[in-house]
């Protein structure tokens, strides 16, 4: 997909694209056995996805390159089925995608290297496949050693209790939406999930995440009136005292009231991120700021179109204006192409001397 349109899909990528996000999730998630034969320090983004097109609205993938102990490398294939309910063809779609990444590595002239699959479920029902693929066939016993056999790890969030949701306060609050958005009972927790920001560090970027979670709220809730929303929202910052997570939402619910969620939250965000930054700075947040945003832009860009050319690596990194590298992050969701992106990127400053 060229543009991030299946919130979804959205919420997923923006969640565990955050490389110390998806290093806390399979710290937690994996069985240890596995997490101990990896150097997840060394974990990397790879471009891509392979899921089919017909079903990019049911599916969101990401893949991971990371090195092993034993100096060789591996990939983890991190898959959310954002149906609401359980499809018994999964685990075959699955292995379909798993083959993909294969054929990708065998047409780079690349050995075959394991594949760990992660699946994260979060529909109303329980998930009562099979996680062994062999254990999907039937036949004679005589037979078994000719069928195709792999594990894929299953994450069925709605079996997670919530303080059996472990990790940072990203993943936390990114895990419990999550398992919260297809059941009336988020409407009760929300107040207590979006009190979970205030373990955040005000900066650029869990200003960023709280929009992304308002913004993914808004478009696929149904058991929540916008009133309702607004109240539960205001709420939640008023009793943490967090004056600028109040000022992006005070912002975001502001333009949704005006113009209607589905229209106006995207500018509500912006202008809130815009108005809590400002008020961020009077605070002296701006440590590190700037290279926050050329790291996002940078992950966002090698996301979306694979490695990129070091020109380009270096001409983000010689911006230094946060309203432009601003502009530039959100534009990483909107270009076509990677030349698309670079057209439209300000001339860097000459070199001083």
């Amino acid at each position: 997909m060229t543009e991030l349109t299946n919130p979804h899909d959205r919420f997923f990528k923006e969640t565990f694209s955050r490389l110390d996000v998806a290093r806390d999730f399979f710290a937690h998630y994996l069985p240890e056995r596995v997490v101990q034969s990896l150097h997840l320090d060394t974990l990397a983004l790879q471009s891509g996805s392979f899921i089919d097109a017909e079903l990019q609205e049911q599916f969101a993938d990401l893949l991971y390159q990371v090195a092993l102990v034993d100096d060789s490398s591996a990939y983890i294939y991190l898959l959310l089925e954002h149906k609401s309910y359980v499809d018994a063809q999964t685990p075959f779609q699955l292995l379909r995608y798993l083959v993909r990444i294969w054929e990708r590595d065998v047409r780079a002239g690349n050995p075959l290297r394991p594949i760990v699959p992660i699946v994260v479920y979060h529909g109303r029902e329980r998930w009562q496949i099979s996680r062994d693929f062999a254990g999907l066939f039937t036949g004679p016993e005589i037979l078994r050693p000719y069928w195709p056999a792999f594990q894929y790890e299953l994450k069925d969030l709605s079996v997670f209790s919530d303080e059996e949701i472990r990790g940072m306060a990203h993943l936390q609050i990114g895990l419990l939406i999550l398992k919260y958005i297809f059941t009336p009972l988020l409407r009760e927790r929300l107040a207590e999930i979006l009190a979970l920001f205030a373990d955040l560090a005000e900066t650029e970027t869990a200003l960023e995440y709280l929009g992304t979670v308002l913004y993914y709220i808004s478009r696929t809730y149904t058991y929540l009136a916008p009133e309702e929303m607004v109240a539960v929202v205001q709420a939640a910052f008023d009793e943490k005292g967090s004056e600028i997570m109040q000022t992006v939402a005070d912002y975001w619910i502001k333009q949704g009231v005006e113009q209607g969620f589905e229209k106006g939250i995207e500018q509500g965000i912006e202008q809130g991120l815009e108005r809590g930054l400002e008020r961020g700075l009077e605070r002296g947040l701006e440590r590190g700021r700037v290279q926050t945003l050329q790291e996002n832009i940078l992950e966002m860009l090698q996301l979306r179109f694979g490695p990129l050319p070091d020109q380009v690596a270096e001409q983000v990194k010689a911006l230094s204006q946060p309203d432009v590298l601003r502009q530039l992050l959100r534009q990483t969701f909107t270009a076509e192409t990677l030349r698309d992106f670079v057209g439209k990127m300000p001339a860097s400053p000459p070199p001083t001397t």
